[in-house]
């Protein structure tokens, strides 16, 4: 497996490197290191060594310490969430390298942290406009209602199709719901396809503002 030459990985020394550069501001992990961002075995061992690990297995550490606790949507209950990381493989000029996850349920490996009230879909779009390189989240609704809501690269079916970072979209690509939802079928893209495996193009957003309003609203983390 190759990496890109101009690749980063992130570090310890980087880290505090961050840390120093940024005095007086909020430089603690999750600040420096996102969800997605490959770390070196020295940060793996760092963490390793805080507390007895909550998860350890061949692919996963998860840290001993609970980040924080949230309600999980799918389950109804109050979870903790740790910070997670993932093998990613061994590669000659870095070594052994991991993906940070974010923190995550015990076991599971999607960062709960990016969760919170949104007013719109065009806010939610706003702020999750960093991610778009990596596929914003999945909307997971208070009901356990979930589906993916994509828009600024050219392969995705929206309106305008280029990036914005005001997020003001006027129609979004849905999809992949966990559930058939009825105000998403006149959008399908294939009427034959499961509507849980389908893709909706150029839904607008009030119909997709209107769709997690029916479903209790976000999920509203912590």
């Amino acid at each position: 497996m190759n990496l890109a030459e101009n690749i980063e990985i992130k570090s310890i020394q980087e880290w505090e490197r961050f840390a120093n550069e940024h005095k007086g501001e909020n430089t603690d992990w999750d600040t420096y290191c996102k969800p997605g961002d490959l770390v070196n075995e020295e940060v793996y061992n760092y963490f390793l060594d805080i507390l007895p690990p909550r998860t350890m297995n061949k692919v996963m550490l998860q840290v001993g310490e609970p980040h924080s606790t949230m309600k999980n949507p799918e389950t109804g209950k109050y979870q903790n969430t740790y910070a997670t990381f993932v093998s990613f493989g061994t590669f000659s000029k870095y070594g052994n390298l991991y993906q940070y996850k974010g923190n995550c349920f015990v076991g599971q490996t999607q960062d709960m942290s990016i969760y919170k009230q949104y007013t719109s879909i065009q806010e939610f779009m706003k702020e999750t406009y960093s991610l778009i390189q990596k596929v914003r989240p999945r909307v997971i609704c208070k009901d356990g209602f979930s589906f993916s809501v994509q828009a600024g690269l050219p392969s995705f079916y929206c309106i305008p199709r280029k990036n914005l970072k005001s997020g003001r979209y006027t129609a979004c690509e849905v999809g992949h719901p966990n559930k058939k939802e009825d105000l998403l079928m006149r959008y399908i893209e294939c009427s034959t396809e499961n509507p849980m495996e389908s893709v909706y193009p150029y839904v607008p957003v009030e119909v997709i503002d209107k769709i997690i309003k029916n479903h209790g609203g976000y999920f509203v983390a912590g």
